[in-house]
């Protein structure tokens, strides 16, 4: 069988391999110093077989316009593979107008490109006969070895992809690489396909199989997320907040400002007529409101069940009985809010308060300055 080019000048026009490598090509920062240049230091910012290519970081193991090192272009039939460039045929196929052959069997390219076979003759071993050979397959006029031809593999037009070998019929990946959707590739650095197949990161960064993320961000689900701040993922990967009203601050689950974890709900105890004042305080029918178990709702602005209330300012029953606001949302003259701590302020006027968030309020419950969208202060 004869072999294509594994690097460089891809196949002549005869089908014979050229043997120009990519080292020949990038000289001394050529695709033999890939695993000492890109390793991922402090020095280009950019992870293991990476290399900051126009402040990109690029996978100069198989990126075919910074192949082997920046700005190394593979040729328009070729691919990109462990930093050479090589034919997009799998290997020991050859290219002849623009279309892979075996020269070995294909009867149009029988030992060569263009050298075709006389009408009822095969190919063969890279020659024309009049028949196959024991021991090969015949396909229309093309006589296979199922076992090592690439365009063959296993059978009549099963074809590897670039990079691939023919080995015992089955279509297979050089050492390191891995076959997913008929393509080679580096599990641990391959942001499609990151520690397995189709395992795609968002980010588009993957360091030894696993997807990177942006600062303190971490992978959750190839998602990156904070799990300082994140309900679904609050401190670790998984760990969702719902329990807690979807509230996570500082890698913890808590319950939203104004409630209180009581057997475990998180409740108003200023409001709820099971726990009014604190945990456990039945006030055995009766009303809660302010705290304390009343008789009646008199002395409140409004009355939801059990609950004493104001609907101007309760975040479980924002302007009407039983509307309550989601998250972390503060109710305020009866609508829902959004709200966040004023970073770096311990008072108000706060510069941090810009934007839709620009009203800086001291907020008591709390004990902290925030910064709302709401029209006046909780």
């Amino acid at each position: 069988m004869l072999l294509s080019t594994a690097c460089g000048g891809g196949t002549s026009q005869d089908g014979t391999a050229t043997e120009a490598t990519a080292t020949e090509a990038t000289g001394a920062s050529g695709a033999t110093d890939v695993a000492t240049v890109a390793d991922g230091t402090a020095s280009d910012g950019c992870p293991t077989t990476y290399l900051l290519c126009d402040d990109e970081c690029v996978d100069v193991n198989a990126d075919a316009n910074n192949c082997g090192a920046c700005g190394v272009a593979c040729g328009a039939d070729e691919a990109c593979g462990a930093g050479m460039c090589v034919s997009d045929c799998p290997f020991g196929a050859a290219k002849c107008d623009d279309e892979c052959v075996s020269l070995d069997s294909d009867a149009d390219h029988c030992g060569g490109c263009g050298n075709a076979c006389p009408a009822g003759q095969v190919c063969a071993g890279g020659g024309c006969t009049d028949s196959c050979p024991a021991g090969s397959v015949q396909c229309s006029s093309d006589c296979i070895d199922p076992t090592t031809d690439p365009l063959n593999c296993g059978g009549c037009t099963e074809e590897c992809a670039a990079l691939q070998t023919c080995i015992s019929g089955l279509c297979t990946c050089p050492e390191g690489l891995v076959g997913c959707n008929s393509s080679c590739v580096d599990l641990s650095t391959n942001p499609e396909h990151c520690g397995d197949c189709f395992n795609e990161c968002a980010t588009g960064s993957c360091t030894l199989g696993n997807c990177q993320c942006e600062g303190s961000e971490a992978s959750c689900n190839n998602e990156c997320v904070d799990l300082d701040n994140d309900a679904d993922h609050c401190g670790m990967c998984g760990n969702d907040c719902a329990f807690y009203d979807d509230i996570c601050s500082g890698g913890s689950c808590v319950c939203k400002p104004g409630l209180t974890l009581c057997d475990d709900e998180c409740v108003d105890t200023n409001i709820d007529p099971q726990h009014c004042g604190m945990c456990g305080n039945d006030c055995m029918g009766d009303p809660c409101g302010g705290g304390t178990c009343q008789t009646d709702c008199n002395a409140f602005p409004n009355q939801c069940g059990d609950s004493c209330v104001d609907t101007e300012t309760d975040p479980s029953h924002c302007g009407d009985c039983d509307e309550e606001c989601a998250g972390h949302r503060v109710c305020i003259d009866g609508n829902c809010e959004d709200w966040e701590i004023a970073p770096e302020c311990d008072s108000c006027p706060c510069n941090a308060c810009n934007g839709d968030l620009d009203l800086c309020c001291e907020w008591d419950l709390l004990g902290a300055v925030i910064c709302t969208e709401a029209g006046s202060c909780p």
